[in-house]
C-alpha cells in the first residue's frame, strides 16, 4: 500500500488498551458487522452471531451450528462455536441458545466484568441477565475504533470500490439511446455480482435526463424511461461484498453532449478542491461550506441540495458525514466518499465520487493509495 504515514495500532490492540483502563476480562459483541470487524467473519444471509475477545486477544466466535464449519475456515478465530442444531428456520428464538452458547465460554462464565456491544436488538439486555458480571458498555469504544480503518479493512473497501467501478463500466457500455433506465441498473449489478464471484448487496442511483435532476431515490428510481440521445446518466453505484462498502458515482452521457461534459470536468475540479481538504484535524462542515460554494458560484441556477460525502466501511453511510452539523475532526486513516453534484430542475443534474484516504497531504484515492490505478473515474 502506497501510503507513507503510520499506521495506528491494530484494532484488536487498541480494544484490548481500552480493556485494560476499564479493567474489563473480556468483551462480547453481538450483531453479524460487530463479529466481521473483529475477526473477519461475514456471511450472505448469516445467522446470529457474536465474538468474544479475552483480554490476552484471544477470541471465540459463536455461529449457527450449520455456519461452524464454513466459520471455522474464514474467521480469524481461535475458536469457533455452533450452537443450537441442525437446520435452519426451525427454533423462532435463535438469540436465546447463542446467549446462552456465549455465556459458557471460559472466559465470559468466570469474568467479573464485561464489555458489551450489541447489534442484535435486546440481546444485550438478555445476555446481562444471563451472567452474574458487571457490565461495561463497549458501544462507544467499538464506535471509535471503526472510524479509523486497518489495511485489512481498506482492503476489502477496495475490493467492493472496484466492484461499483466495474458495474460503471457497464452502464458506460450500455448507455445508448433507447435503452431504459433499468436496463443499466441490472447491467451494473450482474456485472459487478459476476466480478465478485458471489452474492453481493447493490445499491443504485440510475436516472438520466430530467430525472436525473430529482437528485437520487427515493424521488426517482430506475424504471423504463428510455435514454435519449444526449442525456446525462446519472450512476451512484454502491456495492458491498465480503461485509464492506465501496461507494462511486459518475455522469455518463448517451451518445454526446459538451454542455454535461463540461459541467461533469468542473465537478471534477470541485472534488479534487475537497480532496486536497481532507487532512487530519479538518472538518466535515467545512469542506461541505466550501464545496457548497464552488458549486452555487460555477453553476448559476444549479442547486445542490445533498451531503457533499460520507465515511464508509462496514456500513455504507458511516461517520463522519460532510455535512453543516458535522464538527467531528478528520484522523488519519479514515475513509471518506466525496461526492459534488449539481442539478438543473427539468432538465439534467450530475454527480461525481470517489473514495479518499485521509492524510497530512490531503486525501489519497483508495486505488491510488494501492496501487491499482491513476484513481481515475
Amino acid at each position: 500500500m502506497k501510503v507513507s504515514m503510520p499506521q495506528p495500532p491494530h484494532r484488536l490492540d487498541r480494544l484490548r488498551a481500552w480493556m485494560d483502563d476499564e479493567k474489563v476480562d473480556c468483551t462480547v459483541v453481538f450483531g453479524p458487522d460487530n463479529v466481521n470487524h473483529l475477526c473477519g467473519y461475514w456471511r450472505y444471509f448469516g445467522g446470529p452471531s457474536a465474538l468474544v475477545v479475552g483480554r490476552d486477544g484471544e477470541r471465540t466466535l459463536v455461529v449457527m451450528l450449520d455456519e461452524a464449519r464454513i466459520a471455522s475456515e474464514l474467521a480469524s478465530a481461535d475458536e469457533v462455536i455452533g450452537f443450537g442444531e441442525r437446520g435452519f428456520g426451525i427454533d423462532l428464538d435463535p438469540v436465546a441458545g447463542l446467549i446462552g452458547s456465549v455465556a459458557a465460554v471460559p472466559v465470559v462464565a468466570n469474568a467479573r466484568r464485561i464489555g458489551v456491544s450489541s447489534e442484535l436488538p435486546g440481546a444485550d439486555d438478555r445476555f446481562s441477565g444471563a451472567v452474574s458480571a458487571e457490565i461495561a458498555d463497549a458501544g462507544d469504544i467499538l464506535y471509535r475504533l471503526r472510524l479509523i480503518k486497518d489495511e485489512d479493512e481498506l482492503e476489502k473497501i477496495l475490493a467492493s470500490y472496484e466492484l461499483c467501478w466495474i458495474g460503471h463500466q457497464a452502464i458506460a457500455e450500455g448507455a445508448r439511446p433507447g435503452t431504459q433506465e433499468i436496463e443499466l441498473f441490472t447491467a451494473a449489478q450482474s456485472a459487478a455480482q459476476i466480478a465478485s464471484g458471489g452474492p453481493i448487496e447493490f445499491v443504485c442511483d440510475l436516472l438520466s435526463g430530467p430525472n436525473a435532476a430529482e437528485v437520487c431515490c427515493p424521488i426517482r428510481v430506475a424504471g423504463r424511461r428510455a435514454v435519449e440521445e444526449g442525456d446525462a446518466i446519472v450512476a451512484d453505484v454502491v456495492v458491498r461484498s465480503n461485509g464492506y462498502w465501496g461507494d462511486s458515482a459518475e455522469t455518463h452521457i448517451a451518445g454526446s453532449n459538451d454542455e454535461v461534459s463540461a459541467v461533469r470536468g468542473e465537478l471534477l475540479a470541485i472534488l479534487d478542491g475537497a480532496r486536497a481538504q481532507l487532512v487530519p484535524g479538518a472538518k466535515g462542515s467545512d469542506v461541505f461550506r466550501d464545496v457548497q460554494a464552488r458549486i452555487l458560484s460555477t453553476f448559476p441556477g444549479g442547486e445542490f441540495p445533498h451531503h457533499g460525502g460520507h465515511a464508509l466501511g462496514l456500513t455504507g453511510f458511516e461517520d463522519p458525514h460532510i455535512i453543516p452539523s458535522d464538527e467531528t475532526p478528520f484522523e488519519p486513516w479514515m475513509v471518506l466518499a466525496v461526492e459534488p453534484g449539481v442539478y438543473f430542475p427539468g432538465r439534467y443534474g450530475a454527480r461525481v465520487e470517489n473514495v479518499f484516504i485521509v492524510t497530512p497531504d490531503g486525501g489519497l484515492e483508495l486505488r491510488q493509495a494501492f496501487g491499482v490505478s491513476d484513481g481515475g473515474g
